[in-house]
């Protein structure tokens, strides 16, 4: 993210948070970590971590240093706490266990399920840089991917934005759901959001170009240092209405060793440049959410639903075959957690249908003691085969389930959670094909 664009954003949702958090409360919440995410966990031997991992050491790493600034104040310095909180995000943003690195290994695990190796960049600790690479990504895995799996190709270069969407989102439904206060990570949305937002829009400018002949000299003839891809919305477009085109066809890399990994904007045609740049405007749709302006829920009426409460959220995602347009509704009544999202996905000229309902943590009660049980169905309609100019229709769905039980102190609890899916492009699971998934950990009450 640009360094200029990531200090204005925060400048501006510090005095807006400053403003509003009057009152900031301490609340509970809990964190969770998957210690096994099967089968990416066993894949090529051992694999870490699998998307489901890193999204969730980013969240449980926000929220426990978050806690414990926001315990380090005197109750009555919450202007003091949130500015803490600032400076700490602007800083984690470009560290391991934040969002550019959770971003970074969502990549990675896509190449990660072929068995491909790669290297997350943030490790070099720039914490001012302007692009972060997947390195150590050999030519020879990129023309395999291309030739046999376009469609995991195309999802490569999306799946960076669709980790720090799915964080914000994640972070949301924890509030709503949970009650830790909005304010705790409202900092990291916003910044999450606008990163996600300014980089789809960069790649249709011709800062773009700019960009990519200065990554092409700085990198040279050293293939292990360069990006898996450049910049990630041009490749995307590219890759996607191109799904046909030998990765060799990119010809040869400007120093004349290896392939020209990166795509311009110049080098789209018009048509991929206009369906790039709508895209860039439908990116500002996961600004549409009350809680990104402070407003944790909504009361319903007594005389519809007495005492239960409801919020909404946009969402858009780049996918395999184009985009999704969720809209998110949520819903809370005594123990009652609904989150249910209708699903618009399109290719070039189509759109297709979903609908996708999700219970969190109902408790019931097994032997007397009292549990907390995860339903998640999904039904949609995608392009065939994944593909961009695919007028007819495929079916597919999602099933999943989950149960946490508390342990002897009842501050921690162990989970475990499974789905299986058809074949279809799903937020957050890393399968393009049918797959059967099983994630197993503990939650922490803090």
């Amino acid at each position: 993210m640009n360094r200029t664009i990531r200090l204005v954003t925060l400048i501006i949702v510090l005095i807006s948070v400053t403003v509003s958090a009057q009152n900031l409360q301490s609340s509970h919440s809990f964190i969770k970590y998957p210690v096994i995410e099967a089968p990416y966990n066993f894949n090529d031997g051992f694999s870490f971590p699998g998307m489901n991992q890193s999204l969730f050491i980013t969240a449980d790493v926000s929220k426990i240093t978050h806690q414990l600034i926001y315990d380090s104040f005197a109750q009555d310095n919450n202007c003091l706490r949130i500015l803490t909180m600032g400076v700490w995000d602007y800083f984690l943003f470009t560290l391991p266990g934040g969002p550019a690195w959770v971003h970074e290994e969502w990549h990675r695990a896509v190449m990660g399920q072929y068995g491909i190796d790669s290297y997350n960049d943030v490790y070099s600790f720039d914490v001012f840089a302007d692009s972060i690479a997947v390195s150590h990504v050999k030519d020879e895995d990129l023309t395999y991917l291309k030739e046999n799996h376009n469609p995991d190709m195309v999802r490569l270069a999306e799946a960076g934005n669709e980790a720090e969407i799915e964080l914000a989102r994640e972070y949301r439904r924890d509030s709503f759901f949970n009650g830790r206060p909005l304010h705790y990570e409202l900092l990291q949305m916003w910044i999450s959001l606008v990163n996600a937002s300014y980089y789809v829009n960069m790649c249709s400018t011709d800062e773009a170009d700019k960009m990519t002949d200065e990554m092409n000299e700085e990198d040279g003839t050293d293939i292990e240092k360069r990006d898996f891809t450049g910049l990630d919305f041009t490749a995307w477009i590219y890759d996607l209405s191109r799904p046909d085109e030998l990765y060799s066809a990119r010809g040869v890399h400007p120093s004349g060793t290896g392939i020209d990994r990166y795509i311009k904007y110049s080098d789209l045609s018009d048509s991929e440049q206009k369906y790039l740049k709508k895209t860039g405007w439908l990116t500002l749709l996961n600004f549409i959410s009350p809680q990104l302006f402070g407003i944790e829920r909504f009361n319903m009426p007594d005389y519809i639903s007495g005492r239960s409460q409801f919020n909404f959220m946009m969402i858009h995602h780049l996918t395999s075959f184009g985009n999704d347009i969720i809209m998110s509704l949520l819903y809370k009544k005594h123990d009652l957690n609904i989150e249910t999202s209708f699903h618009c996905y399109n290719n070039e000229k189509n759109y297709f249908p979903g609908l996708e309902i999700a219970v969190k943590r109902y408790p019931i009660s097994i032997f007397n003691t009292e549990v907390y049980t995860d339903y998640r169905i999904m039904a949609y309609c995608q392009p065939e085969d994944q593909m961009y100019r695919e007028d007819e229709a495929e079916p597919g769905g999602l099933i999943g389930a989950g149960l946490s039980v508390p342990l002897t102190s009842k501050s921690i609890e162990f989970f475990i959670e499974g789905d299986a899916k058809s074949d279809g492009w799903v937020e957050g699971n890393l399968y393009l094909g049918e797959s059967v998934q099983l994630r197993s950990g503990i939650i922490i009450h803090i």
